[in-house]
C-alpha cells in the first residue's frame, strides 16, 4: 500500500531491484544509439540481481505492506534480465527464480473472496501470472493448476473490487479496516489493475474458466482496455493540479478531513504514486501495442480492433500529459538544487523536511526513457528533455543511492516505505524529518540514450 509523505510516514527496508537496461522490444523496430554509460548500467543490472538471488529474495510475497507489489514488479526486472543477458548460467539461475515466485504467488491469490481484500496491488502479480500462461503455452516455463486458477479468482474479484459511485475502485477494501480505507481511490493502484485488465481479456478463456467464473457478467465489464482506460482517465481527471502533476489519490465520499470539499482530491503530489501511475500506463501501452501488432491484417478493420486503436490513442495523449509536467518537476528541481531528482513531495524540492525518494527516482528514469526511446512521447523536444532529466535523475540514484557489501552485492537506499491516506493528517509536514535507512527496492531501468 502507498500513499503520501506526513509525519506517519514510515521508513523501512524494501525488496531489492535490479537497475534493467534492456534492449528496444522487436516489435518497435527502433534502432538506439547506446551510449557508454549504458554498458556500465546494464551490468550494474545483471549484478543487482545476482545480488537478489544470493539473498534469496523475490521467491515469495514478503510480510511488508507492500509485499505483492515488491515481487511483481520484480518479476517484471527478472523477465527483462533473462531476455537480456547473454550468460546461460545467469538465465538459469534467474529463471529458477522467477517460477519459485510465480508458484509462491499463485498459491497465495487462489480464493477470490479473500483476494478481494487484498489491494489492488494483487492485480500485478496476476500480470505476472498471466505472462507466465502465455509462456508455458511457447515451452519457456512450466504451466501449473494453480497459476490457473489463481488467475481465474482474480478476474473474478475484479468484478467484486468495490467502486465508488462514479466507478473508481477503491484501492483496498480492507476487511479489517473498512471505515479508514473506503472510498480511497490512489493513483497507485493503476500500475497493477491497468496492465491486468488488458492482459486478462486477451487470455484464452478456457484456459481460466472455472465453475466460480463461469457465467459471471461483470468480469467482461471489469477487465479490458476500455475498462483500464476509464480508471486511469477518472483518476486523472479528479486528482490533477494546474501544474499537471496528480495527487495522490481521492476520497469520493469526502469523509476524510484532508479531502478537497468539491473533489475529494488529497493535498500532496507524492513521487511514488505518481512514478506507478505513469509505469503502469506505460506497460498498458506497450501490451496494447503487442496486440494490435499481432492482429492480421484481415482484422485490423474490425470494430474491435478500431475501438483498441482508439483506446490505445487516448492512453497515448494521456501519457504525455502526465510526463510533460513531471520532465519540468525535475528541471525546476535542478535549478533550484543543482541536482535532478524525483522529490518525496515532487513539487516542494528543496524544502526542509523533503528529499529526494529513491523508488520514485528509479522508475520515474525507466518510464521517461523508455517513453522517449518508444516515441511514445510526441513531440522531439520533450523526448530530448526527458532522456537529458532522466540520465540527471539515474546518476544521482548511482551517486547517492547504490551501494556495495564486502561480499559486492549490491542494494540501494533512500526510499520511504509507506504512508497512508487512510488517516486524517496526511499534508506535507516539514516539521517532520524521517530518516531513510537502507531499502531494497527493485528498479526496472531502461536503456540510457547516447
Amino acid at each position: 500500500m502507498e500513499s503520501t509523505f506526513s509525519s506517519h510516514t514510515v521508513l523501512l527496508p524494501w525488496l531489492t531491484a535490479a537497475l534493467l537496461l534492456v534492449t528496444p522490444t522487436k516489435s518497435h523496430a527502433i534502432s538506439t544509439c547506446v551510449s557508454e554509460s549504458s554498458q556500465n548500467a546494464s551490468n550494474l543490472a545483471f549484478r543487482m540481481l545476482d545480488s537478489n538471488t544470493a539473498r534469496g529474495q523475490g521467491s515469495g510475497i514478503s510480510a511488508a505492506a507492500t509485499g505483492l507489489i515488491e515481487l511483481s514488479i520484480y518479476q517484471q526486472a527478472v523477465r527483462e534480465g533473462i531476455a537480456a543477458t547473454n550468460s546461460t548460467y545467469q538465465r538459469q539461475q534467474w529463471q529458477a527464480q522467477l517460477q519459485t515466485g510465480v508458484d509462491s504467488a499463485a498459491a497465495v491469490l487462489g480464493n477470490s473472496t479473500e483476494d478481494v481484500g487484498l489491494p489492488l496491488d494483487r492485480f500485478s502479480l496476476g500480470s505476472s501470472l498471466l505472462i507466465a500462461q502465455q509462456e508455458s503455452s511457447t515451452g519457456n516455463a512450466s504451466s501449473t493448476a494453480s497459476v490457473n486458477a489463481a488467475i481465474a479468482a482474480l478476474e473474478l474479484s475484479a468484478a467484486e473490487q468495490q467502486r465508488n459511485a462514479n466507478g473508481g475502485l477503491w484501492y483496498y477494501a480492507d476487511p479489517a479496516n473498512l471505515a479508514y480505507y473506503h472510498n480511497l481511490s490512489y493513483l497507485d493502484g493503476m500500475f497493477s489493475y491497468s496492465p491486468f485488465a488488458v492482459l486478462a481479456s486477451a487470455s484464452t478463456p478456457a484456459e481460466n474458466v472455472t465453475a466460480e467464473t463461469q457465467g459471471s457478467s461483470d468480469c467482461s465489464s471489469s477487465l479490458g482496455a476500455l475498462a483500464a482506460l476509464e480508471q486511469l482517465e477518472l483518476l486523472y481527471n479528479i486528482t490533477n493540479r494546474p501544474s499537471g502533476l496528480l495527487v495522490h489519490g481521492y476520497d469520493a465520499s469526502k469523509a476524510h478531513n484532508w479531502s478537497d470539499p468539491l473533489t475529494g482530491a488529497s493535498p500532496s503530489v507524492w513521487g511514488r504514486s505518481l512514478a506507478w501511475y505513469g509505469l503502469g500506463l506505460l506497460n498498458t501501452l506497450e501490451l496494447l501495442h503487442e496486440q494490435t501488432a499481432n492482429n492480421s491484417d484481415t482484422n485490423r478493420d474490425s470494430p474491435a480492433s478500431v475501438t483498441q486503436t482508439t483506446i490505445r490513442t487516448k492512453m497515448q495523449n494521456l501519457l504525455n500529459k502526465v510526463l510533460l509536467p513531471q520532465i519540468a518537476a525535475a528541471e525546476h528541481s535542478y535549478n533550484l538544487t543543482g541536482s535532478y531528482g524525483v522529490w518525496q513531495v515532487v513539487d516542494h524540492p528543496g524544502q526542509t523536511g523533503n528529499f529526494v525518494e529513491a523508488s520514485a527516482s528509479c522508475m520515474t528514469v525507466y518510464t521517461l526513457l523508455r517513453s522517449a526511446r518508444l516515441h511514445l512521447l510526441t513531440s522531439s523536444a520533450a523526448r530530448a528533455q526527458a532522456v537529458t532529466v532522466a540520465q540527471g535523475i539515474y546518476n544521482n540514484v548511482l551517486s547517492e543511492f547504490l551501494t556495495e557489501a564486502n561480499n559486492r552485492t549490491l542494494s540501494l537506499s533512500g526510499t520511504s516505505s509507506v504512508a497512508t491516506l487512510s488517516v486524517e493528517d496526511v499534508g506535507y509536514d516539514v516539521s517532520t524529518i524521517p530518516q531513510t535507512v537502507p531499502w531494497l527496492l527493485l528498479l526496472v531501468a531502461d536503456r540510457l540514450e547516447g
